[in-house]
């Protein structure tokens, strides 16, 4: 966000208005604390960390503000300078996967004008447990399949960052499967089947196993789905995607049922085994109906709002899957592109009204604020 600071000058003879670069904006504080933590919770002394005296808070009329349209979470005693909780603060609400979640501050002055921006890094706790988009993940699998044959299990998702998100996958003991856990090069990790024993149909054409997905937080959390496979007598190609990763750019603000792109796979075997659709393999909370996915032609169409502001970048698992159960991915990575559709916002911080006829020139008067959305030339202001 576009973010500058400008004080007005005092009316001269010509009545005209001056604007200079603020002088007293100072350095920034900082505090951290975790995510959930309790309503009217202490979290650090402004009136310490800035080297001012308690009594002079409420002089001063000392105040909050939240950066731009934001809420306001964090609020000051003005007896003690204390720094307190005001809102219950979510940080998978407010930032979603992203490694660091930080909220925006200003701490406003008078007499003389001063401005301090406060920085809150908020810390995540491990409050949300791995969960499967199924509850049952089903595979066809032929009896001629080869030993060390794998198959791509659905990915388990945690709202929460770090450590206390997916941290393993686990199986129970069988004599037909291993598990494989790999991780992914842009973070998370998923899991796949190994055949360990070939599958004879005659003798068991039903297996089900459990499959568990865990975090490294404490107390550590987890969620399962069941595997259930069906032995069949015959399909030995899975569908083959034509690209391994598919990318496109698509402008904010684009219409509903824009076509982003179609991807496409081909199954080397006929009929059942070879008939190919498509459905994405997770969707994260924050593309949870932005995108839909054709099963039959394969394309990919817009369903939703899309914010470049909100999100900028977006990455989709899609699978392929045949007639009798064997599946393949392709990764779907869009670009969203800036468009200038956020007029500049003027915030006057703080204001003296009404102006002395005897103020000299130069004199201080008030704080204009002005912030721009958008990115690189569509934010200068």
């Amino acid at each position: 966000m576009g973010h500058k600071a400008f004080s007005v000058l005092g009316l001269v003879t010509s009545l005209a208005v001056f604007l200079l670069a603020l002088q007293t904006v100072c350095g920034d504080v900082s505090y951290s604390f975790p995510e959930e933590i309790k309503r009217g919770s202490i979290v650090g002394n402004i009136a310490k960390d800035i080297g001012l005296e308690v009594g002079k808070l409420s002089a001063r009329k000392a105040r909050l503000d939240a950066d731009g349209n934001s809420k306001r979470y964090c609020d000051i005693n003005l007896s003690t300078g204390d720094i307190i909780v005001a809102e219950r603060i979510d940080r998978e609400g407010l930032c979603g996967k992203k490694a660091s979640c930080v909220l925006k501050q200003e701490l406003v002055l008078e007499n003389p004008l001063e401005l301090h921006r406060i920085t809150v890094h908020v810390q995540d706790i491990n409050d949300n447990s791995p969960q499967f988009k199924k509850n049952t993940i089903k595979f066809e699998i032929s009896e001629s399949a080869n030993k060390g044959s794998r198959y791509r299990l659905d990915e388990a998702h945690d709202a929460d960052v770090g450590q206390n998100a997916i941290q393993g996958y686990s199986i129970e003991a069988n004599e037909y499967f291993r598990l494989n856990v790999i991780a992914k090069g842009g973070g998370g990790k998923y899991s796949e089947l190994v055949l360990e024993k070939e599958l004879d149909r005659e003798q068991q054409h039903e297996l089900t196993i459990v499959l568990v997905a865990t975090d490294g937080g404490t107390p550590q959390r987890s969620g399962t789905a069941v595997i259930h496979v069906t032995v069949l007598d015959a399909n030995d190609n899975a569908p083959v995607f034509s690209q391994a990763v598919y990318k496109a750019s698509l402008p904010e603000n684009s219409p509903l049922d824009t076509v982003v792109v179609t991807v496409s796979a081909t199954d080397a075997d006929e009929g059942i085994n070879g008939e190919v659709t498509y459905e994405f393999d997770h969707i994260s909370d924050e593309s949870n109906n932005v995108f839909s996915l054709d099963e039959t032609t394969g394309e990919v169409r817009v369903s939703g709002s899309i914010d470049y502001e909100e999100m900028s970048v977006y990455e989709l698992q899609i699978t392929a899957k045949d007639g009798l159960g064997l599946v393949s991915s392709s990764t779907l990575m869009i670009d969203i592109t800036d468009v200038n559709d956020n007029a500049p916002l003027t915030f006057i911080k703080s204001l003296t009204n009404p102006i002395p006829e005897d103020t000299p020139p130069g004199t201080e008067v008030g704080i204009i604020n002005v912030q721009d959305r958008d990115s690189e030339n569509n934010r200068q202001v």
